[in-house]
């Protein structure tokens, strides 16, 4: 299957590309077909498009967003980001990048795609798992805790007393709005959590270039979590160190690299299996915990912080108060 269909599915269904409007679109050499992949469906709507590889500003990771680039997204009404994690990135190039795109148009964040996502869950029916993101969001809209248990030893209890529950259906038709693609989950800042989470699935950010899902298998992450002044992460413990070492100097950047910045829930239903690539992986139907940035602009959460990193837990067994919303990893709503 080629590339050409899950391209049109982000340009014309979840982008929702008009023929007046400016269209950027920035890769790097790994992305580069995909790229110029959403560039030739985008050019048969409409002429106004541009196109970037961040690799002929210099070697990765760069310090700076490339001026050219931020005009354009400053001045387009969509924006398409594809370029593979850097360590350092994010706050140099992928959130300044954010910040001018939603400035006057929206923005399909689309970081570390590859080519078997794009030709798969980026070609799913966006119909389909909006329905069931909004069937998700009226469980739990009203819900006073959120429990979480599987057999290799998680255990915990959320509240989400404040902030907002975040519906990312893969539809971004609204200026000022930005989605991560592919699509299909439900994400909030927790305002307490106690216990135990062990990691299986896959590790965010450019941890998870090297550390790939047999290896959490093999040697899961635990983690033990607390409320202080905010929900966050008390210790780290992983039988493979070096992987210990990276999370606990991950987590310790700044005060707020700690704490619990989202629990979501993955509502993709297309998807069957981890692919060792978060920008799938955590649309994964069950649970993720990101540690750091709590998506402020739109959570509405109180403070920010330049990390985020997301743990992904698998086969899990979830409670919605006293209702049992999911058993070893399968939903049981319809």
């Amino acid at each position: 299957m080629s590339i050409e269909k899950g391209c049109r599915v982000a340009v014309e269904t979840c982008m929702g590309v008009r023929n007046n409007e400016k269209v950027v679109i920035v890769s790097d050499d790994r992305t580069k077909n995909i790229g110029m992949g959403l560039r030739d469906i985008a050019l048969e709507i409409t002429p106004q498009v541009r196109y970037f590889n961040l690799n002929i500003y210099g070697k990765r990771p760069l310090n700076k967003l490339p001026s050219a680039v931020e005009k354009s997204a400053h001045d387009a009404d969509v924006t398409f980001w594809t370029p593979h994690s850097l360590d350092g990135e994010l706050e140099t190039l992928r959130m300044p990048f954010l910040k001018a795109a939603l400035n006057m148009g929206r923005h399909a964040h689309m970081v570390n795609i590859n080519e078997e996502i794009i030709r798969n869950s980026m070609a799913a029916d966006y119909g389909k798992i909006s329905e069931f993101t909004d069937k998700l969001h009226n469980k739990i809209k009203n819900v006073n805790k959120v429990r979480v248990t599987n057999e290799l030893g998680t255990d915990i209890t959320a509240t989400f007393e404040k902030y907002k529950w975040v519906q990312s259906t893969g539809i971004c038709h609204t200026k000022g709005q930005w989605v991560n693609l592919p699509s299909g989950e439900m994400f909030k800042p927790p305002t307490t959590m106690e216990g135990k989470i062990v990691i299986d699935g896959s590790v965010g950010d450019y941890l998870g270039e090297e550390y790939r899902h047999s290896d959490l298998v093999e040697t899961p992450v635990t983690m033990e979590i607390t409320t202080k002044e905010r929900p966050q992460a008390t210790s780290v413990s992983c039988e493979n160190k070096d992987l210990e070492r990276e999370i606990i100097e991950y987590i310790s950047r700044h005060t707020c690299s700690k704490y619990v910045g989202e629990v979501g829930f993955g509502t993709n239903i297309f998807l069957d299996k981890i692919i060792d690539n978060m920008l799938q992986d955590e649309k994964y139907p069950g649970i993720h915990i990101a540690f750091g940035d709590p998506i402020a602009d739109d959570t509405f959460a109180d403070w920010s912080c330049p990390e985020h990193i997301d743990m992904i837990l698998t086969k899990c067994n979830i409670w919605f108060d006293d209702e049992k919303i999911m058993e070893e990893g399968r939903y049981l709503i319809g």
